[in-house]
């Protein structure tokens, strides 16, 4: 994160249609999880992620049940909850055809809040996605 504050997306993947995007805007950490841009779900945390290196993450707990169910999201900041929230319903399959991007959304935005392809003019040196057990 630069000293002068940062923002733009660390990971998105899907688009305007449907999709998920974590990301940094006002230097709070953002989650941003878009239902077919019928239902979306945004998850922001009570502290500002600080200059310097920091790891972020966001967890999904989800509810079971069959595909398509909701569950509950928590943003990490250095292993410090910063934010939690409900996502009602989730894609049971794919989001389409958008793009997967690590430091930018190069498609068409996950979230309304930002414009493509909102890079973050920070460093993202890892991403790494843990799906559990399937």
């Amino acid at each position: 994160m630069p000293e002068s504050g940062g923002e733009g997306v660390i990971v998105a993947e899907g688009g305007a249609s449907a999709g998920f995007a974590l990301y940094v805007q006002n230097d709070k950490l953002v989650y941003h999880y878009n239902w077919f841009d019928e239902d979306r779900s945004i998850i922001t945390s009570s502290e500002p992620v600080s200059p310097g290196k920091s790891t972020v993450c966001f967890e999904f707990a989800y509810d079971g049940g069959g595909p398509g169910k909701g569950g509950n999201g928590a943003l990490f900041i250095n292993g410090m909850k910063v934010g939690d929230g409900r996502i009602e319903k989730t894609v049971e399959a794919r989001f389409g055809i958008d793009t997967f991007g690590v430091g930018t959304d190069t498609g068409s935005p996950v979230s309304n809040t930002y414009k493509p392809p909102f890079a973050f003019n920070g460093e993202v040196t890892e991403v790494t996605i843990d799906l559990g057990k399937m």
